[in-house]
C-alpha cells in the first residue's frame, strides 16, 4: 500500500493539470511583480506552457490512432483511455526539458531530471503503461520541448515589439 501511494504521488508531477495549476498560479503573480521579475518567467508562458500542451495534443491524437489497451485495462482503477503513448511522461518530460535548459546556469536539472525519470517509472509501476509508451512519451514531450525553446527568444520578441507583453 505505501508502495503505490508513493507512486501515486510522484504520478502526479505528469499529470497535465498540475501545469495548468502552476500556471495559474504563476498569472496571479505575474500581475504583482515588476517588469525585470517578468523577463524572468516569460518563458513559462511562452515555452513552458505551450509545449506541455501541444505535447499533450499530440498524445491525444496518437491514443486515438494506435489505440492500444492499458496493461491494466479490466481492473477498478485503470484510466479508460488508451496506452500508447503515456501523457504524464510526455508532460514531465517536456517541462523537464523546458526547465533544464531554461535555467541551466542554476543547475535544476539535477532535480528535474531524476523527477521525469521517476515519474515515467511510476506509470510503468503502477502498470497504467508499458516501458515502450513512457519512452514515446518521453520522446515526443523533449522533441515538442526542444521547438518551443528554440522559438522562444523569437516569439518573446514579436510579443514585446506587438505590446502583448511588457
Amino acid at each position: 500500500m505505501v508502495y503505490e501511494t508513493f507512486w501515486l504521488a510522484i504520478s502526479y508531477f505528469g499529470d497535465v493539470q498540475f501545469y495548468l495549476g502552476l500556471t495559474a498560479a504563476s498569472l496571479i503573480f505575474y500581475q504583482i511583480i515588476s517588469k525585470e521579475d517578468k523577463l524572468k518567467i516569460d518563458w513559462i508562458f511562452i515555452s513552458l506552457l505551450p509545449s506541455i500542451i501541444v505535447s499533450y495534443l499530440i498524445v491525444s491524437l496518437a491514443k486515438d490512432f494506435f489505440q492500444i489497451p492499458r496493461p491494466c485495462s479490466g481492473q477498478i482503477d485503470c484510466p479508460s483511455d488508451y496506452s500508447f503513448p503515456s501523457g504524464h511522461a510526455t508532460a514531465i518530460a517536456a517541462f523537464a526539458t523546458i526547465v533544464s535548459l531554461e535555467t541551466r546556469k542554476r543547475r535544476l536539472y539535477i532535480f528535474v531530471v531524476p523527477i521525469s525519470i521517476l515519474v515515467a517509472l511510476s506509470r510503468v509501476f503502477l502498470n497504467y503503461h508499458t516501458f515502450s509508451d513512457v519512452a514515446a512519451g518521453a520522446v515526443i514531450g523533449t522533441l515538442v520541448a526542444l521547438v518551443f525553446y528554440r522559438y522562444y527568444k523569437p516569439i518573446h520578441n514579436f510579443l514585446e515589439e506587438k505590446k502583448i507583453i511588457s
